[in-house]
């Protein structure tokens, strides 16, 4: 261990035990001057202070510059706890980030503005067909449909992992995919009675902003099925097949002639497509009454009124 030069005590050059350093000094020719014990042990004072001084002078140098490094380290260690600090601090708040964009945002609300009805929840195979403006079968705005995707979400919707390659590379990635699938009870429209049309209708004009569909567009479904209701056919016995059978086909016309760039205003009752829709119900009649199957009362009553005309309606053709 290094010893301070400025704690060694000066030496008592007047004793004994330096009796031959001074005799020494005194009969040295280089120090003439020097000629008793006292002038010997002044000599031998000065020469010790003068080389103290000089170790004490280095020794401070060496102190100030152990000093300056150990203040550099320390400064080092510093400025790298900062680092980790602010590194930790920027992760926990990357962290915190992330945590929050999982979570469902908060808005707004006006206080005191309560809930009047509780909201569908639609079929997540129809959400994804109506936000991609598809067909999809109005079986799933009925409340068989809403029953089925409320109680088993997991049977109608899952996530899974797919393997992706690119043309000019053989490295394959993993991707995350989010996946619908069709319900098992799905029934066509063509297979829907008028009631099972009347209760679906509403859920399916409430779903048609979820595809971004413009006003017109809203107006004219509205206008479609408000036509339908107040068509002169439901007055009939039977009529609610004919009406539900050209609710099917023109429904699905007009998703089929919109992909084609041709779509028609889907609101104005074309008489020639229904008395198809009347044909076809007869000739179904007919061929059950040909295999043994008599039409019930409500069958027989519309092949009796075949060839009536009904009253026009609003947005009729000609």
């Amino acid at each position: 261990m290094e010893i301070n030069p400025s704690l060694i005590p000066c030496p008592n050059f007047d004793s004994p035990g330096f009796a031959s350093l001074r005799n020494s000094i005194i009969a040295d020719p280089n120090t003439p001057n020097v000629t008793t014990n006292e002038e010997a042990s002044q000599k031998l004072r000065e020469a010790w202070e003068a080389d103290n001084q000089a170790q004490r002078l280095d020794y401070q140098t060496r102190a100030q510059e152990r000093e300056e490094q150990e203040n550099e380290i320390q400064r080092q260690r510093e400025a790298e706890d900062k680092q980790k600090e602010d590194e930790l601090k920027k992760r926990e708040l990357e962290l915190a980030q992330e945590k929050e964009k999982k979570r469902v945002p908060l808005y707004d609300f006006q206080q005191g503005q309560g809930l009047s009805s509780l909201p569908l929840l639609i079929h997540p195979y129809a959400q994804k067909k109506m936000s991609n403006r598809e067909y999809v079968e109005l079986w799933y705005f009925t409340p068989e449909a809403f029953k089925e995707a409320d109680r088993d979400r997991s049977a109608v919707e899952s996530n899974r992992f797919e393997l992706a390659s690119s043309d000019d590379s053989q490295a394959f990635t993993l991707l995350g995919t989010h996946s619908t699938r069709p319900s098992p009870k799905v029934k066509p429209d063509e297979e829907l009675s008028w009631a099972d049309v009347q209760r679906a209708k509403s859920a399916f004009l409430g779903a048609l902003p979820s595809g971004g569909y413009p006003a017109k567009f809203i107006q004219m479904f509205a206008s479609f099925y408000a036509n339908l209701d107040m068509h002169a056919e439901l007055r009939k016995i039977g009529g609610d097949r004919i009406i539900a059978l050209y609710h099917a086909k023109m429904r699905r016309a007009w998703f089929t002639e919109n992909k084609q760039q041709k779509p028609f205003d889907l609101a104005v009752i074309a008489n020639e497509i229904l008395q198809e829709c009347r044909d076809e119900i007869r000739d179904l009649d007919h061929k059950k009454a040909l295999k043994g199957k008599p039409p019930n009362k409500a069958d027989l009553s519309l092949l009796a009124d075949t060839d009536a005309v009904p009253p026009p309606c609003p947005h009729q053709t000609e």
